[in-house]
């Protein structure tokens, strides 16, 4: 269930864009704050406004304080009635959710718009957030933290490993293989780290078969699994395609806290995964 809840939200974050209109202002300082994703409830706490918030989704359960935060739904299936009766004086809300938006507009609620597309989007939404609630100090503690830990990973390596991310569907039976593309959060964190993604289309992410694999031929395979327990034997899903350079060297890692497939503030741990993977097949 955990692994299918990351899987759904994995493929709705990347799911295809189109263009963002100018969100409504919100009014005053927001006392009462919803959050409509996990990847915006772990903002609001990071920037301290952890008891400004009285409702979130389902899923958001980081930290351990937003489990006892009221439920508002969740995955375009939130509840409206909930959400009302919570009196927010402000939702905060990704800005594809245009159904949602349209309905608290009718309704009246205030309500602010984040992107996670990328690691600009997310530092971006923390400033937003961080000057809408009259946190803009911590938002900017919290940005030099950030941006001082990637320059930190910053990598010029002229022979740099050549990546399979993985992540969802059924890997183990290596039919369905799903695997980010070259339009993601997760390619940018793996090019940071020294690596270079072998899947180069222009996609969020794409479903590729064993044959696909086998021509891709990456070094090292890393495959996120949130939610689940570290496999014993990570490769051994794999073993059929012995021929790959991954499986010959036995590079093959799997990844499986609940921070490696949401896109808020903890994207930087998903960055020191990267980078010790790779540092230690270097």
């Amino acid at each position: 269930m955990i692994k299918h809840f990351y899987f759904l939200f994995m493929l709705a974050l990347l799911a295809g864009c189109g263009k963002q209109p100018p969100p409504p202002k919100p009014t005053g300082v927001p006392q009462r704050i919803i959050s409509m994703a996990p990847d915006i409830t772990e903002i609001v706490y990071a920037l301290g406004l952890g008891d400004k918030l009285v409702g979130a989704t389902t899923y958001c359960t980081y930290p351990e304080a937003a489990k006892t935060v009221p439920r508002v739904g969740g995955f375009g299936q939130y509840n409206f009635e909930a959400i009302v009766s919570l009196k927010p004086d402000l939702v905060i809300l990704h800005w594809k959710y245009e159904a949602e938006k349209n309905r608290l507009d009718t309704l009246g609620i205030p309500y602010l718009e984040t992107r996670t597309e990328y690691m600009e989007d997310i530092i971006s939404s923390i400033q937003k957030v961080g000057d809408a609630c009259e946190a803009t100090v911590e938002a900017d503690a919290l940005i030099h933290d950030i941006n001082t830990r990637i320059s930190n990973h910053r990598n010029s390596s002229n022979h740099p490993p050549r990546v399979l991310v993985t992540f969802g569907g059924d890997a183990a039976a290596l039919e369905q293989i799903y695997a980010f593309g070259a339009d993601c959060l997760h390619n940018e964190l793996l090019e940071l780290a020294g690596g270079t993604n072998v899947v180069q289309n222009k996609l969020s992410f794409s479903t590729l078969s064993k044959e696909a694999v086998i021509r891709l031929n990456p070094d090292i395979i890393i495959q996120l699994a949130p939610g689940t327990e570290a496999p014993a034997d990570p490769s051994k899903p794999w073993k059929e395609l012995s021929n790959i350079n991954a499986v010959k060297d036995n590079r093959i890692y799997t990844l499986t806290g609940n921070y490696t497939c949401i896109p808020g503030p903890r994207f930087i741990q998903i960055l020191d995964d990267f980078a010790g993977i790779i540092t230690q097949n270097d």
